[in-house]
């Protein structure tokens, strides 16, 4: 029966109520190709349903001629609304596909098709941004909330009321946020935990009054509740899902993602940065009932939820989805828990001034950064003309070799001023109650073991100590090894190529390429120093100017077209360099490269390429080389100087020039 015709098409195996209100089609598209060797006429498409969660479709067919294809798109089928809006637990059901010639069926083909319950969420695997449906910021249980929130507002600051982004100051966004976390943790929801597997297979959600009222609630749950209540205000959430959790976070300014939903964990990454943030990522479960945690330390669970890239599912931008036509789902309301004004009722009464205010955001301002290019003179024309733009040069591909070293430093920033002012550190095996097993190429993510390497680094840093990842005899033969290596550059070319690098770019050679280069940022020049107090070497600064790394900046304006521009001269503070400020500019020239992202690392190491020592004289002595006449006429273009005459002749030669100021070969002997 099914030899005469192929129907193919793009089908939906599961369906919800949810996906039915915003108008996620059942059927793509379908596509019927004739297999005889003859016209075939007078044909109906018929497809129908069992139970009736959607309404037979019919489509006639004039003709279909011998070897043709027509396609059927969009297939309107028109689903139940009510059907889909009562059921209360998932059914399996039928989708009939029938093709009839007259009276005759010439194709039948059964489908199954998952209709999930009216609360169902159908996972990441089935348009994860359809989860966006159940943030459901009208519903008038969140207007309780909002009410409470005003509360905390008045108590720590002169407007009580929601502005959303009209303010456009961060920290008026923060502080909407904190106040309705704190609301909602004064509602005494209990957590429950997910079941498993549920972002990839999805589960019911509580709505967000349903979590009010039950005062219960997943991770998922919460997170929802947390986003409507943002939403409702005027803010724009973000859901954010890892392997078997679920959290929630907002925009700072009036911003969205250019897609509904992203798995580019560098994304956040690069806007949750102390002093850069865009975005806030709250623990949603740290307002449940027992906890007693502020808001302050949600916000660093929420961070540290990145913190293991294998862990990271997506993100979905609710905002963004919205602008897609997800709409919430429509809600019944139960009337009988609403007071005569419409306030929803509840005796309970909240100390406001029992909890406290979030603290100001450092937002690094860079208003006074020039952005214009500077002019192209002939010393830098010269100076990139030297640039070694293969990924031989450690400056563009870091490798660690003998020759570098990894540093256990909490705040890089603070390194710089310490070293800028002066101060010696003494370099440090790793701790020896801390066993660590390093991964990447002997590259240590900090992330790895956060709290403990910064917790190690900070308390070092008091007493100018600074850690490494190596044990006592490596780290010995390491600093021995990179001691003498400067210490042969600077005898035999004159020039240092010893460096503290601060901070590293990840980036990729192109969009395709997994594999993830590092480039040094900053670089300071430094000495390592025999220490005559204890055994083992300290590290100074040798006061010479911090350099950013050139090479870098001028192969990502030639390969991939990014201008950073507001780097040369680097900003500065009373210490020395602004490190934060550097790392903003750049961050925010990467913004929209997937998996680009600057890591928190220091190495000492020795930085230098193979026309290093030409570059470095063109770079760090030009007033001495524009001294010299023909140079600075090379520089200017044009003569400006006259050679002057002089009358040698072979009588006067002797007396004219003598041998010794001459430039010319002399014979040696071996």
């Amino acid at each position: 029966m099914n030899s005469k015709v192929t129907v193919q098409g793009q089908f939906n195996s599961t369906i919800n109520f949810s996906m039915q209100q915003n108008y996620v089609p059942i059927v793509r598209n379908l596509v019927i190709s004739n297999n005889t060797e003859e016209t075939l006429s007078n044909l109906r498409l018929k497809i129908t349903f069992e139970p009736d969660f959607a309404k037979e479709y019919t489509y006639d067919i004039e003709m279909i001629q011998v070897g043709g294809i027509i396609e059927i798109a969009p297939v309107r089928i028109v689903m139940s609304t009510e059907y889909l809006f009562s059921l209360t637990e998932k059914i399996v059901g039928n989708m009939l596909v029938e093709l009839y010639e007259g009276d005759e069926v010439i194709y039948s083909d059964n489908h199954t098709i998952e209709v999930l319950a009216y609360d169902e969420w159908s996972g990441l695997a089935i348009m994860p941004e359809i989860i966006v449906a159940f943030v459901t910021p009208n519903h008038p249980k969140i207007s309780e909330v909002l009410t409470k929130a005003c509360t905390y507002l008045k108590e720590w600051s002169d407007k009580p009321s929601f502005t959303g982004y009209q303010t456009r100051n961060p920290n008026t966004v923060k502080l909407q946020m904190a106040a309705i976390y704190a609301a909602l943790q004064s509602a005494e929801i209990m957590y429950n935990n997910p079941p498993a597997s549920y972002e990839a297979l999805g589960q019911r959600v509580r709505l967000s009054h349903t979590v009010l009222e039950q005062k219960q609630g997943t991770c998922l749950d919460l997170s929802v509740l947390y986003a409507s209540c943002l939403e409702a205000v005027g803010l724009f959430p973000i859901l954010v899902f890892k392997k078997g959790h679920a959290f929630v976070g907002a925009w700072l300014n009036e911003e969205t993602f250019a897609d509904c939903a992203g798995d580019d964990i560098t994304a956040l990454e690069k806007r949750i940065v102390d002093g850069s943030e865009e975005i806030l990522l709250v623990e949603s479960t740290d307002f449940t009932t027992g906890k007693g945690i502020e808001f302050e330390q949600a916000l660093k669970h929420g961070k540290d939820n990145l913190n293991d890239i294998s862990e990271f599912s997506c993100f979905i931008d609710v905002q963004r989805s919205r602008g897609s036509g997800i709409r919430p789902i429509p809600l019944r309301i139960d009337n009988s828990v609403m007071s005569e004004d419409g306030v929803i009722k509840d005796s309970r009464e909240y100390d406001a001034s029992k909890v406290n205010a979030p603290k100001e955001l450092n937002i690094i301002d860079t208003s006074n950064i020039n952005d214009s290019e500077g002019e192209l003179t002939k010393q830098k024309v010269w100076e990139r003309k030297l640039l070694d733009f293969s990924l031989r040069n450690a400056l563009l591909n870091f490798r660690v070799t003998k020759n570098a070293l990894q540093l256990m430093v909490a705040d890089m920033a603070e390194l710089e001023d310490k070293l800028s002012d002066g101060n010696d550190f003494r370099i440090m095996e790793i701790p020896a109650e801390w066993t660590l097993t390093l991964r990447d190429a002997k590259i240590f993510e900090i992330e790895n073991e956060k709290e403990l390497v910064q917790s190690i680094a900070t308390e070092e840093f008091k007493s100018n100590r600074i850690r490494t990842f190596l044990k006592e005899e490596e780290l010995d033969k390491s600093l021995k090894s990179i001691y003498r290596a400067a210490k042969v550059s600077i005898e035999e070319n004159g020039s240092n190529t010893l460096f503290l690098a601060l901070g590293f770019l990840r980036w990729y050679e192109s969009n395709l390429s997994e594999k993830p280069r590092y480039a040094p940022i900053v670089l300071i020049p430094i000495d390592i120093v025999k220490s005559t107090k204890n055994k083992g070497y300290v590290i100074r600064s040798r006061q010479e100017d911090a350099q950013i790394n050139i090479t870098l900046l001028e192969y990502l304006r030639q390969i991939f077209g990014i201008k950073i521009n507001g780097l040369e001269p680097l900003p500065v503070d009373e210490h020395g360099i602004d490190l934060a400020k550097i790392f903003h500019i750049i961050r925010q020239a990467i913004m929209d490269k997937n998996g680009w992202n600057i890591e928190n690392m220091s190495f000492i190491g020795l930085f230098s390429f193979g026309q290093f020592v030409m570059w470095n004289d063109i770079r760090n002595r030009s007033k001495e080389i524009e001294a010299n006449k023909v140079v600075a006429s090379l520089i200017e273009g044009k003569m400006n100087w006259e050679a002057k005459e002089q009358e040698i002749t072979l009588d006067n030669l002797d007396d004219k020039l003598e041998p010794a100021n001459m430039a010319v070969p002399m014979s040696a002997d071996s």
